[in-house]
Order: structure tokens, then sequence, then C-alpha cells
């Protein structure tokens, strides 16, 4: 388990469900990170300005990209763990035959050593004893010399897995040693990515995010949408002519099951129907695919935020709480689309088992289960099939 960030965001909830901070960490929070206020600290509107609006949603969106940039770095280097985790218990694996089979070399070796020592007077051993039984002293030669190149092609074996036994051992030991520094480096992604959030509740606290505001951010997001899409079909396209260039060259195709934002199209209810999972002050990754321990994948996507951040229904449906080892306090909500959506890491849950609408809050972000970094783990099952890359969903909508 990857440790424990240490938050210091409060749980009060501004305009629009996100936190604020107290006043005096504002006004400091403001000054460390360079940013602009106005005369007393008072908060900046749009004025409904045309203009106006434009520039505070690019800054508010900017500062939100900064954020899931921070977000993906740390959720990256999470997974740059847990890959060197599965990595070193492979080696460790392969150390422990690799010796194995060296001891039960040597323990041959010392065996033989001592058959060889205690026969060479007998005359049992008949290439240093009494030839008289042999042909000729030619194939008393023969026999000697087959006796000697067994006991080297022996120590040459022996030799070759001492070596393989100490390639295996300096393998091991830079595996830990990169496993300690990916470490250091995820906890200093850790503050970074804190550092990110409270830079844009800052951000987000000092404009009020108004009608044309709002209008303006929804905007920005379906024109991210359709460059995401046009990226889509250019990927698409490239990857059929990649296929279809290797089928004609008589070699095989594969294809890859990795994520990724342009793998999956966001579901048809996505930036209309379905609503962001998580209020408050976020940044997320795409993790879609990457590796986890016990040879499990990532099955979703991960947004950090500050502990008891409120965790909502998407779209209304059904919602069912249960607790596991992995997910720790987690829900799956039925929505009456048909589509399935699984949470994890929650704190603790908002009402009980049953009916919910659409932004109905079922929950607080936290770490229960498999989770260093507070954050939601969420999951988006069409249909109520197999798991997709959730990160177009999201980034949709959120």
């Amino acid at each position: 388990m990857l440790p424990s960030a240490c938050y210091r965001l409060p749980r009060r909830r501004a305009r629009l469900g996100r936190p604020t901070l107290p006043r005096v960490a504002s006004v400091i929070i403001a000054v460390a990170l360079g940013l602009a206020t106005v005369g007393d600290g008072s908060t900046v509107g749009a004025d409904h300005g045309s203009e106006e609006a434009k520039q505070a949603a690019r800054e508010i969106q900017a500062a939100r990209d900064r954020a899931n940039d921070a977000a993906q770095a740390l959720f990256d280097a999470e997974s740059a763990i847990d890959t060197l985790t599965i990595e070193i218990a492979e080696t460790e694996a392969e150390l422990a035959a690799v010796e194995k089979e060296a001891n039960q070399m040597q323990t041959s070796l010392e065996a033989s050593a001592i058959r060889r020592f205690t026969q060479s007077g007998g005359s049992s051993f008949l290439l240093l004893g009494d030839f008289s039984d042999a042909t000729n002293q030619l194939t008393a030669d023969v026999l000697a010399a087959v006796t000697i190149e067994t006991a080297n092609v022996e120590l040459d074996d022996f030799a070759a897995i001492i070596v393989d036994v100490d390639a295996t051992r300096r393998k091991l030991e830079q595996q830990k040693a990169q496993q300690t520094a990916a470490q250091q480096n995820f906890t200093e992604l850790e503050k970074q990515a804190e550092a990110q959030i409270v830079q844009l509740q800052e951000i987000e606290s000092q404009r009020v995010i108004d009608d044309a505001i709002e209008h303006e951010l929804q905007r920005q997001r379906a024109e991210r949408a359709r460059q995401d899409a046009a990226a889509a079909k250019v990927t698409a396209a490239q990857q059929q002519a990649a296929a279809a260039s290797a089928g004609s060259g008589g070699g095989s195709t594969t294809s890859s099951s990795g994520g990724g934002a342009v793998s999956t199209p966001p579901p048809s209810n996505a930036g209309r129907g379905m609503v962001c999972p998580i209020a408050g002050n976020y940044g997320f990754a795409d993790t879609w695919g990457a590796p986890r321990s016990g040879g499990r994948s990532h099955q979703g996507v991960d947004m950090i935020a500050a502990p008891g951040v409120p965790i909502i229904a998407v779209e209304a449906g059904i919602v069912r709480f249960s607790s596991n080892r992995l997910g720790g306090n987690a829900a799956w909500l039925a929505g009456n689309s048909g589509t399935k959506y699984y949470y994890a890491h929650l704190s603790s849950y908002v009402g009980s088992s049953g009916s919910v609408s659409q932004g109905q809050q079922i929950g607080y972000n936290g770490q229960t289960g498999n989770a260093g970094t507070p954050h939601l783990h969420f999951e988006v099952h069409p249909g109520g099939g197999r798991a997709v890359n959730p990160y177009p969903y999201v980034r949709a909508v959120c």
C-alpha cells in the first residue's frame, strides 16, 4: 500500500459544491502561488461579459488541466511502483530457482569428488586400478580421458550457474534500488498534485462561476470532445492502415487492449445525461490498463481529491453499497440507461442502498481498501457488461 497523503484541505463547500479554504489560508496560498487578488480579497466575477467569461473560463480550465496533469504524473508513478513490485517478485522467484539449482549441483559435485577420492585406491575404480581387463593401454587412456572430461563438464556447468546466481542477485538489488527511488518520486509528485488542487481551489474561489462562465466551460469541453473524436478517427484509420499493410505482407497482426483517451468513445449520454462523479476540486488521470499486483490490470479512472469531498450519482438508478479488500467502501450504481458504474475507496456512505436521483450524494471521498492517496476509483460498464476505459467518459463531463 502506498503512503497516505496528508491533505490539509477543509471540508466546507462553496458554490457549486467546491470547498473553500479559511481566509488566512487562502491569502497565504495566493501569495505563495503568485496569484492575483483584487483589492480587499473579494472574489472576481465574469460580469456576464462574453470576453470576460471566456477569459475566466480559460483560466479555470487551465488550472483544471494542470491538476489533471499532476494527477496523471502521480498515478503513472504509482503504476511504475506496481510494475517494479511485480518485477521484483518475479526476480526473487528466479533467484530462488537458480540458487536451488546451484545448491543441487554443488551437492552433486561434492558427492562425485568424494566418490572419486574413495575409489581411487581400490581395484573397482578401473581407470586408476589394474588395467589387466582392458584390451590394451589405448582403451585405458580413452576411459581416463572420458572421466576427466566428465568432471570438467560438471565444473563448467557449476561455474555457469554461479554466474547466473550473481547476475540475478545484482538484478534484484538494482530493482529494489529503483523501487526506493520510485517511492521517493511518488511522494514528491503527491505533494505537487495536492498543491495543484489547492491552486485550482484558490483560482475558482476568486471567481464567481456564474451562468456565463459555466456556459463557456461547457463550450470548451464540447470543443475538446470534438477534437478527441477527430483524433480517435485519425488513430483508428492509422491502425487499420497498419493492420492492412501487415496483412498484405504476410505478417500476423495484433491488437492492443491498452487504454488511452481515444481508445474508447464516450457513452451516448456523456456530456448530456451523465454528470461528473465527484464534486469539489479534483484532478483525474487515464490509468486504464496499468499493471497491478497479482497480475491484475487497472480497470478504472482515478480521481484525486481531498478526503471528504462529495461523491455523487452520475445518473439516476439503483445504488448498492458493499465492501471488499481492494475497493474498501464501494458502490455499484445501476443507471437507468443500462450502464453500470463502480465507485471505490469511499471513506463512508450517504444514505443506504436503493433508488437515487442524478447528482444525489452517495458518499465521501476517501482511501479505504488498497489505496494510499485519497481518491475515487471509478469504472464504467456499458450495458452492465465488461468495464471499458472510463477516462473519455469522465473527460467529457468533468
